[in-house]
């Protein structure tokens, strides 16, 4: 037996006991915080050389830490306000380590690599995987206010792992309940404008994922009977806070992406939209210049095959992507936001 495999052959039997550790110091932040370390830092050095029982028992073992963790630490945190010194934006971002351990446990859990591995014939099914990352994600997300996510480490991390599951998994999240995959959302809303372009892509390609997911499915018809302007609110953001600033250029091609399918969910609305967006312009010259811009952009007949597989998506995006090219450079040609 090599050395790696003795730790993980000692560790795995304990881990249980470990985590339940947790329900007994779940008050004590510092306790708690090294109970995240351990399995964090465990999950990333030997996950790749546990069997199927050792898979198990740091999944259940994990879950479980996070479920102890979340009840006392997630539902009652006060989120303060970022500190403008750097010094002090330093040791603020530092009492917020545990929920940076527990994301990078997630994340660990959640790689690719590992999901590879254990889905051979003798490992461990997918969906063990994504339903104890989504688990995780539900305790994770009612702190991941704009408050915490104006910590760079906390939000590149936050959005890494967020990216990762909406892209792969949209139908989980459309899933969520209301409240939940509302603090989603706001999350991507604020992530689209950031001015890390690694954080703005991964929320406009996750914004795109949950949009198509509902083209495809309706996967957001019980979210949509609850509040009936989510995406009119998603279209009108990206619009005013993205497309129309000069932010927009490095982030150009995801926010395209994301237009796409939000336009393409309900035509009409976005047409409506457009009209109250281009009467907040003031000028008569500019309102109409922004009609005959959207024009030339929003075209039903393409519009209509935003879904599709295959080849003929493929034609339809990469047209939409040279459309809004086009649509972007003429808009800022004669649009000043300030």
């Amino acid at each position: 037996m090599s050395e790696p495999e003795r730790v993980s052959h000692f560790i795995t039997p304990y881990l249980p006991q470990l985590s339940g550790l947790m329900t007994y110091y779940a008050a004590d932040l510092t306790i708690c915080e090294a109970l995240l370390k351990l399995f964090r830092d465990y999950a990333e050095r030997y996950l790749a050389m546990l069997d199927r029982d050792q898979c198990i028992s740091l999944f259940t073992s994990s879950a479980s830490l996070l479920k102890h963790y979340s009840e006392q630490h997630c539902k009652n945190r006060v989120i303060h306000k970022r500190s403008e010194a750097l010094e002090g934006e330093f040791e603020e971002e530092q009492s917020y380590q545990d929920i940076l351990c527990a994301i990078q446990l997630l994340i660990h859990l959640g790689t690719k690599d590992f999901t590879d591995l254990c889905n051979s014939s003798k490992g461990v099914e997918t969906g063990q995987i994504t339903d104890l990352i989504f688990f995780g994600l539900q305790q994770i997300l009612p702190l991941m206010t704009q408050g915490l996510l104006q910590y760079p480490t906390l939000c590149q991390m936050y959005f890494s792992l967020v990216g990762f599951m909406v892209e792969t998994y949209p139908e989980k999240l459309c899933a969520l309940p209301f409240e939940l995959f509302s603090s989603l959302l706001d999350s991507l809303l604020f992530g689209m404008s950031h001015s890390d372009s690694l954080v703005s892509k991964s929320s406009l390609q996750g914004l795109a994922s949950l949009a198509k997911e509902h083209l495809k499915t309706h996967a957001l018809a019980s979210h949509l009977a609850t509040k009936g302007d989510i995406i009119e609110n998603c279209s009108q953001r990206l619009i005013q806070e993205v497309i129309f600033k000069p932010i927009i250029w490095d982030r150009l091609e995801p926010s395209g992406m994301a237009l796409l399918p939000l336009a393409a969910i309900d035509v009409q609305k976005f047409i409506g939209l457009v009209s109250i967006i281009s009467q907040q312009l003031g000028s008569d010259d500019k309102q109409q210049r922004m009609h005959q811009a959207f024009e030339r952009l929003i075209k039903p007949q393409v519009l209509a095959k935003v879904a599709a597989e295959g080849r003929e998506g493929r034609m339809v995006r990469i047209q939409f992507k040279n459309n809004f090219d086009a649509f972007v450079r003429d808009i800022h040609s004669f649009l000043i936001v300030k």
